[in-house]
């Protein structure tokens, strides 16, 4: 067996705001030939490929047969080969750092605390304090949706950019290969745990939370923080039913327990709209919507 099926399931443990929509049917590959499959199975479908759903906001109380969700965490192999970390799609970020400091490998401590898979994260070439993961990729391995055939990819100099990659819409992330350069163990770990307590203290984990909301707006060659805007507007802590713009750090919206689909994507339009009308700012989404 290379993959499992559900039906007529709760999504609510497959996206991290927590929300209770439902879906005919869910795959979970268990492996790269098993994500191969899946996908050829479900071309007549619309795929919704999912990691930890750390950046996605379920738009609908319930999705039907012309959905095929694909969750993609257990296919996480992990292994040193060549001098390079050979990678599947599913894979943490978190266990990955991890396993980079058990290595003493350099250049991934940046990652431990960042929510998702490595295939989220070269999508949109996921990083934090001036880190990317960019930078770290020797090549990626895709299933190519229009013609069902295997590619693989080494990225050119202009290929990732700020949460932007040049991987297409047809190209879903199979496996990658990573730098494995040699570093120092004890300062690889106190990168670990300085960002960890960073992060840890300004951003809400008391609440389920999709990550930040909105990429940093620019306007006139100005660039903006999202939190000051929406505290300038009166943001901070404004609510929608159980979805609330988080009062700890405006730049999250939580759910505090129940927050439907609507609410949710209600609160997000009503931030949009206020810094539109306030300062003429056109936000832009992190997240991906699955309508």
């Amino acid at each position: 067996m290379t993959y499992l099926t559900l039906t007529n399931t709760s999504l609510k443990r497959f996206n991290s705001l927590g929300l209770n929509s439902t879906a005919a049917t869910v795959y979970l590959p268990l492996e790269t030939q098993g994500l191969i499959e899946v996908l050829k199975l479900t071309a007549s479908k619309k795929r919704i490929l999912i990691g930890k759903g750390c950046n996605i906001l379920l738009s609908r109380d319930h999705y039907d047969e012309s959905y095929a969700f694909i969750v993609t965490t257990m296919a996480d192999d992990l292994q040193v080969h060549d001098h390079e970390l050979v990678v599947e799609t599913g894979l943490s970020l978190n266990r990955l750092a991890w396993f980079a400091q058990e290595q003493a490998l350099d250049g991934y401590a940046f990652l431990e605390d960042i929510p998702g898979t490595v295939g989220g994260a070269l999508i949109m070439n996921a990083g934090q304090f001036d880190e990317e993961i960019g930078p770290l990729v020797h090549w990626i391995e895709v299933f190519d949706l229009y013609d069902n055939t295997v590619h693989c990819i080494k990225p050119n100099p202009g290929f990732f950019t700020y949460r932007h990659s040049e991987l297409a819409s047809h190209q879903v992330v199979l496996r990658a290969g990573l730098k494995a350069v040699p570093g120092n163990e004890e300062k690889n770990l106190d990168k670990i745990l300085d960002i960890k307590k960073k992060r840890y203290l300004k951003q809400p984990r008391k609440y389920p939370n999709a990550g930040s909301v909105f990429k940093r707006p620019k306007k006139d060659g100005q660039e903006f923080y999202t939190w000051k805007l929406f505290d300038e507007v009166g943001l901070r802590g404004y609510r929608i039913g159980d979805a609330q713009v988080s009062e700890k750090h405006p730049g999250f919206i939580v759910n505090l327990g129940h927050a439907t689909p609507n609410e949710m994507t209600s609160l997000v339009k009503e931030c949009m709209d206020r810094v539109k009308h306030h300062f003429d700012i056109t936000l832009e989404l992190e997240w991906r919507v699955i309508d």
